[in-house]
């Protein structure tokens, strides 16, 4: 939970390609519906009060793996999506924050982080929601990157680190209080990927058993009901 009292979402979006291939359709195919689905969560999000932050991951480092083909195709995608982003009314009306958290910079193509660099501009006076996009990220190298400041080796060397430390030098520095993953998968799966480590130590996690490019605002509804029903059981 943020400063404000708000929650923190993360997402897990998961099965694009495998909804693409079970539908006959091009890998692609199953990306470009599933950035739509972002933009649907996106409005969601937004549209709650109780939501201050929401991380969503895009690409893991691990995924610079895949086919480079598949990795270009990607990337036009997500350039599209995001310099769509720029123009979003419901954007600057919610005053929605956006930030490109990496842990990989270097192997994002150039168009990418540009446009990515004039979203974080065109927002970055805004609070009312925070919009975390990771992209090029893997959360053992966010919190090894962390160790490894210049401030925080000086402070280890002659006082030791608190996990303040650690967490003010963190791409995305608030916990995470509620992650959602896709997949279909044969049993209920809570595998980080990479995920927030550092701030999901504490999250509530909830699988939906459906691929990322089929949910549908009901889906969220009854996740974001799951968690506060939760929340509140908890509070007892």
């Amino acid at each position: 939970m943020d400063i404000n009292g708000r929650y923190h979402l993360g997402i897990i979006p998961d099965g694009n390609r495998r909804w693409a291939k079970e539908h006959n359709l091009h890998p692609s195919e199953g990306h470009k519906v599933g950035a739509e689905k972002m933009e649907l969560l996106v409005d969601w999000a937004v549209s709650h009060d109780s939501i201050g932050e929401v991380s969503i991951y895009g690409l893991s480092e691990e995924n610079f793996k895949r086919n480079p083909k598949e990795l270009s195709w990607l990337y036009d995608i997500y350039y599209s999506k995001l310099e769509k982003l720029l123009t979003s009314k419901n954007l600057h009306n919610q005053e929605v924050k956006v930030n490109l958290v990496t842990t990989d910079p270097r192997r994002i193509p150039k168009n990418l982080v540009d446009v990515c660099k004039t979203l974080k501009h065109e927002t970055k006076f805004y609070g009312n929601t925070v919009l975390n996009i990771l992209i090029g990220y893997t959360g053992q190298s966010e919190i090894l990157r962390a160790v490894r400041s210049p401030m925080n080796r000086i402070k280890n060397l002659f006082f030791g680190l608190s996990e303040s430390d650690i967490q003010k030098s963190l791409g995305v520095k608030n916990q995470c209080d509620f992650v959602i993953r896709t997949g279909e998968e044969e049993a209920e799966r809570e595998a980080k990927s990479g995920f927030l480590l550092w701030q999901s130590a504490y999250s509530e996690y909830y699988h939906l058993n459906k691929y990322w490019p089929d949910i549908t605002e009901a889906d969220l509804n009854g996740a974001w009901n799951y968690f506060s029903e939760q929340r509140r059981l908890k509070g007892k």
